[in-house]
């Protein structure tokens, strides 16, 4: 596999923007796409934004930004349940 997408969890540190978790979505762009769009934040950029959530494109390895959004508390919290619920739906129901 050559292309996949994920999901990639940042946060503003003292030592500057650290990743600290992600979401592996596998290869199929449509829906790595349609579950970004379902998840909240703020599109604008904000100077004072702690939390973002990336949308990356990964092709042979090399990491290719395609989206952000900037988060709250409430944001990320609403956010991990939807993807884990999506993906839950895709690996367990949308196959069988």
């Amino acid at each position: 596999m050559e292309t996949s997408f994920e999901i990639s969890l940042n946060m503003k540190t003292i030592k500057g923007l650290e990743t600290y978790a992600s979401f592996y979505l596998g290869s199929d762009e449509k829906f790595a796409r349609r579950i970004f769009d379902l998840i909240e934040g703020d599109r604008e950029i904000k100077e004072n934004s702690i939390i973002s959530m990336d949308l990356t494109q990964r092709h042979k390895g090399v990491p290719y930004p395609v989206s952000i959004l900037h988060c709250n508390w409430e944001h990320l919290a609403f956010n991990t349940k939807l993807i884990t619920k999506e993906m839950f739906k895709e690996l367990n129901l949308e196959h069988n």
